[in-house]
């Protein structure tokens, strides 16, 4: 009867360790919100965008209002967003620019913040109709300007800011009538020349970001300036394709607006 009792107590023993979480080198602790965004890093490079998006969205359940994971959010939400269609490309979108407008509430005085805030407004302007497009563009130059404001040496703002002079300095009559009815007029101080300086910056900042070059040769083609057109579309199709995962798209794109430049 002692053996029974002994063995009862023992076996209750051993089901109560069995019980108790591991702490010893087999645990599984979970990943802290810098560990899932150094994850969902290097899944960028990898170009699997869909698996760093789940890696940054667990960062931010980590750690909610983390500046960076939604720094990371915006960023490859809007890029998912270039390849989705219809009602998904509208939610990526819609995300992008929801977790942008976070990071500048997190973190009011980072230019990343406003530069993200820009690039996915910009990103979403170019899914809507004129009319939204206009409504968007005040905040989108905004925005550019007060990252530049806080960082003048930021690529991304130049960026973004260089495409808003180039789409409202190229408006039709139609889209101008949309303005003065949506806005009470197109919005000041736009111009091709502009577009130009500022991609021009931005290249001198990150003169390995394929789509700097893209859009400055895009840029020039517009102007009709043929050679630098093609200086900056050759630059694009040959640098390595590191810079972003959509750089083997940016650099079939300069490809083929190199064989529509005259000789």
């Amino acid at each position: 009867m002692l053996i029974a009792c002994r063995y009862r107590a023992a076996t209750c023993v051993a089901l109560l360790l069995a019980a108790l979480p591991l702490s010893g080198p087999s645990a599984a602790p979970s990943e802290t919100a810098g560990e899932q965004i150094a994850r969902g890093d290097q899944l960028y490079t990898q170009a699997k965008l869909g698996e760093a998006r789940e890696a940054y969205r667990a960062a931010l359940q980590a750690e909610p209002n983390h500046f960076v994971a939604l720094c990371r959010l915006a960023q490859v939400e809007s890029e998912l967003g270039e390849d989705a269609k219809g009602e998904e490309q509208k939610q990526l979108v819609a995300a992008a620019v929801q977790h942008a407008r976070a990071a500048v509430s997190a973190a009011p005085e980072s230019a990343q913040g406003h530069a993200w805030l820009a690039a996915t407004l910009g990103r979403q302007a170019l899914k809507e109709g004129p009319k939204k497009r206009l409504a968007l563009s005040r905040e989108i130059k905004a925005e550019a300007d007060r990252a530049l404001g806080i960082d003048p040496n930021l690529a991304r703002a130049y960026h973004v800011r260089a495409i808003w002079n180039r789409k409202v300095a190229s408006l039709t009559a139609i889209e101008r009538l949309a303005a003065n009815a949506v806005l009470g007029g197109v919005p000041k101080g736009a111009s091709m020349e502009n577009a130009v300086r500022d991609l021009e910056k931005a290249v001198e900042l990150e003169p390995g970001y394929v789509n700097h070059h893209l859009e400055l040769g895009r840029t020039f083609m517009m102007l009709k300036r043929t050679a630098e057109a093609r200086r900056e579309m050759e630059k694009a199709a040959g640098l390595p394709p590191t810079s972003n995962p959509r750089d083997p798209i940016y650099q079939a794109e300069a490809r083929d607006l190199l064989k529509r430049l005259p000789r």
